[in-house]
């Protein structure tokens, strides 16, 4: 009965690292669509200066890793900029929670006209250059 629990626990073992090789796998073949989201927040940051949501410079805070924001501020921006860049929310959900969390300013209107018209036409997908 011992050398069957030892092969169960072998086994279980084997299974998990087989899940997590891959998991991983999955992870570092999808890395595209990674890219292209990091692709995307780059072209913003340069492409729709001033990029500034509330008092936040949220295109420096792009290209500096979230210098020119309130960190909470600049990680919900990644947060909900993702999802809209992934088709999990729609672009008028997108401006209202960004601009109730960050705040209205004079360049919220600028920014996410140019944040949306820089989209990419399907989901998840690159930016047609």
């Amino acid at each position: 009965m011992g050398d069957v629990r030892k092969m169960m626990g072998v086994w279980r073992r084997a299974c998990v690292f087989v899940a997590a090789l891959l998991t991983f796998a999955g992870c570092a073949s999808t890395g595209s669509g990674a890219d292209s989201y990091n692709g995307f927040l780059q072209a913003i940051a340069v492409q729709c200066k001033p990029l500034i949501i509330g008092s936040d410079d949220i295109g420096q805070a792009i290209q500096f890793n979230g210098l020119g924001a309130q960190p909470e501020h600049y990680n919900n921006f990644l947060g909900k900029t993702s999802a809209l860049y992934a088709g999990g929310i729609s672009p008028t959900l997108y401006r209202d929670s960004l601009t109730t969390f960050l705040g209205g300013g004079s360049y919220n209107k600028a920014s996410f006209d140019c944040i949306i018209a820089h989209l990419p036409s399907q989901p998840g997908q690159a930016p047609a250059k």
